[in-house]
């Protein structure tokens, strides 16, 4: 059998539709999600509903842990033999122990390792859903992976990663936010903008008040500057949203935005975990 060129792999977190996945044969690795009851694997084995579920009825724990060793090189082995290379573009390497167990996965797989390269996008969710479309678009039509590498070092410093959080709750208590932001925010009654910079997640911004009028705020400045976007596509991904709310936020997104697709996505269970419920994130290309 002819093998193909170049092969994606995709972690769960990256919160793209199965019609995606399935359409440019990504292969998916998942990540774990650890609660008082036990590890989960995402998706498989808990989603997002699952973990809002358990935290708002008093669940205590609610850890995340990237793929092992093992996970990544047994789907490396399973990759190569319809691909002769391997491509993975993996959650930033500032926030997730991933980027750093496939490298170690890849060296140790010996010469199979030559054909597996990894690359830190510095995105989370469809921000980094973004980017695996990107780098499958290339691989279907046959581009090599210079070529693909390449094209992600361009578009990593163009895809807009940000989401609203109703409050800081889950971000603190998994190490995402300091006391000091914990604190103002209770105080205030304030809803944190977080956003990817540089592979890192920052607070961008703080907006108060309503927390649905906040969302609409929120979207309305990320989309200000309409004439430097990308118009072809913009992730809507959310924890736990109610549908109205969803189509409130799709209708403005489309006014302001003027893109040709929009995708509405739920957040996989580690992105739930982190962020909790209510979250909502408008991801997009700059030009």
């Amino acid at each position: 059998m002819t093998k193909k060129r170049v092969g994606v792999i995709a972690e769960c977190v990256c919160d793209l539709p199965y019609r995606i996945i399935s359409e440019y044969d990504i292969d998916i690795v998942y990540f774990l999600v650890q609660t008082d009851t036990g590890v989960f694997t995402d998706t498989d084995e808990i989603t997002a509903e699952n973990i809002i579920s358990y935290m708002e009825t008093g669940g205590k724990t609610s850890k995340s842990s990237a793929p092992s060793v093992e996970v990544y090189i047994q789907t490396f082995k399973r990759k190569l033999r319809n691909y002769e290379e391997v491509f993975l573009p993996t959650i930033g390497a500032a926030i997730s122990d991933s980027y750093a167990n496939a490298t170690k996965a890849a060296k140790e797989m010996g010469d199979d390792g030559e054909h597996i390269h990894i690359f830190d996008t510095g995105h989370l969710s469809t921000g980094l859903g973004h980017m695996v479309i990107c780098a499958a678009q290339l691989a279907k039509s046959g581009e090599d992976i210079e070529t693909i590498t390449s094209a992600l070092s361009d578009l990593r410093d163009r895809v807009s990663t940000s989401f609203i959080t109703v409050n800081t709750d889950y971000l603190y208590r998994n190490g995402l936010v300091n006391k000091t932001m914990k604190k103002l925010c209770g105080v205030f009654h304030a809803h944190p903008v977080l956003a990817m910079k540089n592979g890192s997640l920052t607070a961008e911004s703080i907006q108060f008040g309503n927390y649905e009028s906040s969302c609409m705020r929120y979207i309305r400045r990320q989309l200000k500057n309409s004439t430097g976007i990308d118009k072809t596509r913009a992730f809507i991904t959310h924890a736990g949203v109610a549908s109205k709310n969803i189509e409130q936020i799709k209708k403005l997104v489309a006014k302001l935005g003027g893109f040709r697709e929009i995708i509405v996505t739920k957040a996989s269970a580690t992105v739930s975990s982190n962020c909790g419920p209510g979250t909502v994130g408008v991801l997009f290309i700059k030009k």
